[in-house]
């Protein structure tokens, strides 16, 4: 087995560890499809329902911040051995419309640990079959006490 999918496989672990009954992602079917030890990066799959878009026929901004949260958080943690941080910032932007039944990618990648004072991350959401159809983008900057 490669780096690669080892990582892939501990991004899954760590997930599927957390407390989820506090997160909306837990009522999804979301998967850790693809994920890089050297990118720091894992891509989500999931199918968006009905439940997901908001009156303005986008990505629901609170699911958006959610699913955000939640994934690239647990990629921190994964690249941080175990590490958990809390959030300084989450933002997120809803940027175009979406359909029922639309399969999307949510490609989270993260700072190196060492290269910023705070771990920072991104989320893209993109359509599963052109990642440059983006309906969504959000920035997560987390803190930890560095020993």
């Amino acid at each position: 087995m490669d780096a690669d999918e080892e990582f892939r496989l501990q991004v899954s672990a760590v997930a599927n560890h957390k407390d989820s009954t506090y997160y909306r992602t837990a009522e999804l079917d979301a998967h850790v499809i693809d994920a890089s030890l050297t990118g720091l990066s894992a891509t989500i799959e999931l199918t968006i329902g009905e439940n997901e878009i908001c009156s303005a026929e986008c990505l629901d901004e609170g699911l958006v911040s959610t699913i955000a949260d939640f994934w690239t958080s647990t990629l921190i943690t994964a690249a941080n051995g175990g590490k958990g941080a809390v959030t300084t910032t989450l933002s997120v932007q809803a940027l175009k419309p979406i359909y029922s039944g639309t399969k999307i990618h949510v490609i989270c990648t993260a700072s190196e640990p060492e290269s910023r004072p705070m771990p920072y991350a991104t989320a893209r959401f993109v359509n599963a079959a052109n990642h440059n159809d983006i309906f969504a983008l959000a920035t997560h900057t987390k803190f930890f006490k560095r020993a």
